[in-house]
């Protein structure tokens, strides 16, 4: 599934799709918590096109971007068939490093399903170490991230998980 962005207007949150597969189900009969990060993943790839580091760019062959830390929560079942939207905010980067939050919400019935945040790393594919993400996608972060950072950051942002 592709969405079409003006990439003359950046949009807050950056939209992206998805939908469950059957696949994705568990003996639960709901989707399995590794597949949140399937649909995250998809809804991601507006953005991370349009900054020249989607999966066309990891194609090319000499670098990509890593997830290096995420935070998820659960918050209502999905099931095999459900239509999904997200939302992709860019949170803050530097010359290695990328950080997202991202809201899932099934589509028809518009609840918020899970909520997301990412750490990414930009890595070399010949030495598999952190290198710096190229000047042109600096640049465009710098346009999305003037965006962005208007955004009402939740509580959920930055928090550690804990009982206490």
């Amino acid at each position: 599934m592709k969405i079409n962005v003006d990439e003359d207007t950046i949009p807050l949150p950056y939209p992206g799709i998805s939908n469950v597969r059957p696949e994705w189900e568990d003996a639960n009969g709901h989707m399995n918590m590794a597949h949140y990060v399937s649909a995250f993943d998809d809804g991601s790839c507006p953005m991370f096109d349009y900054l020249g580091l989607g999966w066309d760019y990891t194609k090319a062959g000499t670098s990509s971007i890593f997830v290096a830390s995420s935070n998820i929560d659960y918050r209502r079942e999905l099931v095999a068939g459900d239509d999904l939207t997200m939302g992709t905010v860019l949170l803050g980067f530097d010359n290695r490093r990328i950080q997202i939050y991202q809201e899932l919400y099934h589509a028809s019935a518009n609840y918020l399903a899970a909520q997301a945040e990412f750490m990414f790393v930009h890595v070399s594919l010949a030495t598999r170490k952190m290198c710096d993400i190229p000047d042109d996608s600096l640049d465009k972060l710098e346009i999305v991230y003037d965006i962005h950072k208007h955004y009402e950051q939740r509580g959920f942002i930055g928090r550690k998980i804990s009982l206490r």
